[in-house]
């Protein structure tokens, strides 16, 4: 028996991928058969999920979220504003459009260029998600009323997609709002 080689490693690798991309079906049926997934976890195991808050030192709220292999930055960025007419007592967030910025190369080695094409749909869950979850009283964010309010910009950068990428925004930004409120409260 010899060494193992280095580029059947390789040739194997390339076999499966395409394997992957030519019979997707097949491909995801061959594992439910064995009840695994593609990256070895049994169907009832979660992703390893991590979360660092004040991730960015320059952001009022910051967190990098982490499920699997997947890495997600939020940073929040407050201003003061005049609120709207129509919402006097109420602040506002920055989310529509919300900046989700999935470089077309995820590789840190290269230069990002314009987003993938799934950042718009993200962005929009996100939003819609934020918004109608509750979990921001725009009204905490009143200043004075009719004269200021604070204005939350969140933006979520993409720095590494392998599945589970609205989860792990929405992680990154529940966690940089959570960052935050305690950021505020200690400051």
């Amino acid at each position: 028996m010899g060494l193992p080689n280095a580029s059947d490693d390789l040739s194997t690798e390339v076999e499966v991928d395409a394997f992957r991309r030519l019979f997707p079906l097949r491909f995801y049926e061959k594992h439910l058969l064995k009840s695994i997934r593609p990256d070895a976890r049994p169907l009832g195991r979660a992703r390893e999920t991590t979360i660092g808050l004040g991730a960015v030192a320059s952001a009022n709220g910051s967190a990098l979220a982490k499920i699997g292999s997947t890495t997600m930055l939020g940073a929040i960025k407050m201003e003061v504003m005049t609120p709207s007419l129509e919402t006097q007592d109420e602040g506002c967030i920055g989310l529509l459009p919300l900046t989700a910025r999935f470089p077309v190369s995820l590789s840190l080695l290269k230069t990002p260029g314009r987003p993938a094409e799934g950042a718009p749909v993200v962005a929009k869950q996100l939003s819609d998600t934020i918004l109608s979850s509750g979990m921001i009283n725009l009204k905490e964010l009143s200043l004075v009323s009719g004269k200021a309010a604070w204005m939350a910009y969140l933006d979520i950068y993409c720095l590494d997609a392998d599945g589970a990428t609205f989860d792990t925004a929405l992680l990154s930004a529940v966690a940089a709002f959570s960052h935050y409120s305690w950021w505020k409260r200690t400051a």
